[in-house]
């Protein structure tokens, strides 16, 4: 074979090798092939990654971004607005692919929603919704007010038709509390002889709950007050001073189902949990966000992607599933 021919061969032969291993490495990068050296770069902000209820949430995340080999940088937004459109207009000076979002105050993110938007950057709400004036391409996570209708359907089964309820609320200003709150509301409202007698906010904090679930107990002696619905999971350590005070005339229904509202469901202490699955909601969410960015908006439910939520109670304890604990 002539030298020259020879060189060729070898040419053509190793450029299907390097194309080969180009194309290996993309994929393993979570890109098409043909695409940018870096892999796709999703930037998320939680409220407050301090809650044990954002646990399985995170871990839905990270897995998903392992999964589909991008790189997910997760920040904590300590409860405080400012700090949280701030962080998001940093992902928008990095220019990130796209930026998924939980935020403490629904409308103050507005803004800084604005200038993701201005960007061309996909935003996405998960947990907690983005107030109006700011483009979402969707939101994951429970309808709210179904969420607190189905607290108030807790408190219907576990205590009496006409039960006086106190409602422990969550961080007010969030787009669940506000939401959980107005579908109590609107469940009481439908059912004639339910009444909410008292609102007061924990802030999703265990030791608030705990403050707030004496206090009622101690306003209200027995027969005054039939159930406590408390928004978020710390409810538990309020229907635990009861149970050790001996209050069971009072019923507990918290929203979101921790390992504490498992055994406390089992042990009678709590009567009925809401339950969503946060840990597919944070594997729901990075896959939307990983569409946006690649062009396949369509195939993201869109205005809302609703997750199933779930009224549990001592008999249907087994039922819960274990990935979405914490």
């Amino acid at each position: 074979m002539p030298v020259h021919r020879f060189q060729r061969r070898v040419t053509r032969t190793a450029a299907i090798i390097l194309g080969a291993l180009t194309l290996t490495l993309a994929t393993a990068c979570g890109q098409a092939p043909g695409g940018a050296d870096d892999p796709m770069r999703v930037g998320v902000v939680l409220f407050n990654t301090d809650l044990p209820s954002f646990a399985p949430l995170i871990a839905g995340i990270t897995a998903k971004g392992e999964e589909l080999g991008v790189e997910v940088d997760i920040q904590n937004g300590q409860l405080d607005p400012a700090r949280q459109a701030q962080l998001v207009q940093q992902f928008v000076t990095r220019r990130v692919d796209a930026i998924v979002i939980s935020a403490s105050d629904a409308n103050a993110i507005v803004p800084a929603v604005r200038q993701a938007n201005a960007a061309g950057i996909p935003v996405l709400g998960v947990t907690n919704d983005i107030g109006e004036g700011g483009q979402r391409l969707t939101y994951v996570g429970s309808d709210n007010v179904a969420f607190g209708e189905t607290l108030a359907r807790g408190a219907l089964v576990a205590a009496r038709p006409d039960a006086k309820v106190a409602v422990i609320l969550g961080a007010l200003g969030t787009s669940s509390e506000r939401e959980r709150t107005e579908g109590v509301e609107k469940f009481v409202a439908a059912h004639p002889g339910m009444q909410v007698i008292a609102k007061q906010t924990a802030n999703w904090d265990n030791a608030q709950a705990l403050k707030v679930g004496q206090d009622l107990l101690a306003k209200y002696p027995p027969g005054t007050l039939d159930a406590i619905i408390c928004e978020g999971p710390e409810g538990a350590t309020a229907a635990k001073y009861a149970a050790s005070a001996g209050r069971t005339d009072v019923k507990f229904i918290v929203g979101d189902t921790s390992q504490d509202v498992k055994a406390q469901l089992e042990s009678g202490s709590i009567a009925a949990t809401a339950f969503q699955n946060f840990f597919d909601q944070g594997g729901t969410a990075i896959q939307y966000a990983v569409d946006a960015a690649s062009g396949r908006e369509g195939e993201v439910p869109q205005p809302n992607a609703y997750a199933p939520i779930e009224l549990y109670t001592a008999a249907d304890v087994q039922k819960i599933p274990d990935n979405s604990l914490f």
